[in-house]
């Protein structure tokens, strides 16, 4: 049976504490057809000695070290620019892989140039899934306000790639990967947990959040996501001024008491933008656009 090359692109930073365990969750993989792609962004500690090491020992891995530090972005658009696989998983370093992971993705993605499935918390088992009765909407707004795409639960085609790279200079490649593979129809979701991840004080969302207030670090991320959503090249023209329409809308919460605007997009496609949320009416949707378009802080 000719089985496809499956690219694992891995990041590291400073990891020497979890990945020998991510690692080894990798190289235990059921599916075996693997090239692994280690890019090291510039560690200090003794990270790129132990995945130096486990490539000595697998022929699969191959270890790159950057000679500046490009950050988390720009370091998963270098390691998957190295990848060659028909297929490329995105790894973080210091989750663990349940044994099945890549068959049960590659089973079940089909046509479509990405499929990401649930998550786990490491340590904390009994908490269930990340993602709580999640099923994939159809349009393309779903993803806007929020990144239901974690990059370690995903695995895309290298198709998706002729449209998604580069990645923008500020942002998550994941969510501009999900959002990408979104606004195309192909993408799509499997609600199994095959990924146990860990929070920590080094993770990258709790460093922002230890330097500034949680919705200001929301807002933050969304007006730069969207931003770069809108500029996407293959917007349909529609598309792009709702987009920017949505863009100017929110920025305005960094100068106002309220978005008035926001308000009224919110409750007019409150359905499309929060697709997890309860089927509310009218009154409901009109209090939760009043509470969603509160101005944010940005001194605080």
């Amino acid at each position: 049976m000719n089985e496809p090359l499956i690219s694992v692109a891995l990041c590291t930073y400073n990891g020497e504490k979890y990945i020998k365990e991510q690692l080894d969750s990798i190289v235990g993989q059921s599916y075996k057809k693997l090239e692994i792609i280690i890019v090291d962004d510039v560690s200090t500690d003794r990270t790129f000695e132990i995945v130096s090491a486990f490539s000595e020992s697998d022929s699969r891995i191959k270890c790159y070290k950057n000679d500046v530090n490009l950050g988390f972005n720009k370091n998963f658009e270098k390691a998957i620019t190295l990848t060659t696989g028909e297929y490329i998983a995105i790894s973080d370093q210091d989750d663990v892989w349940l044994p099945d992971k890549l068959q049960l993705l590659l089973d079940h993605i089909k046509s479509n140039w990405l499929i990401f499935s649930n998550s786990g918390y490491m340590g904390n088992r009994n908490k269930g899934k990340l993602l709580k009765n999640f099923k994939l909407p159809v349009d393309y707004k779903w993803i806007l306000l929020r990144n239901f795409i974690t990059g370690h639960t995903a695995l895309l085609h290298r198709e998706l790639l002729s449209l998604a790279l580069p990645f923008p200079q500020k942002g998550y490649y994941d969510w501009w990967l999900g959002f990408v593979a979104a606004y195309h129809h192909k993408i799509t979701f499997l609600d199994e947990v095959l990924t146990y991840y860990r929070v920590h004080d080094e993770s990258v969302i709790k460093k922002q959040q230890h330097l500034k207030k949680a919705e200001l670090v929301e807002y933050e991320n969304i007006t730069v996501m969207l931003d770069a959503f809108a500029g996407y090249k293959n917007l349909r023209p529609a598309d792009k001024v709702f987009i920017n329409q949505l863009k100017n809308a929110y920025q305005l919460k960094g100068s106002k008491s309220r978005s008035v605007p926001l308000m009224k997009i919110v409750y007019k496609y409150y359905h499309e933008l929060f697709p997890i949320r309860k089927t509310w009416k009218s009154l409901a949707k009109v209090i939760f656009a009043f509470k969603y378009s509160k101005g944010v802080e940005i001194n605080g």
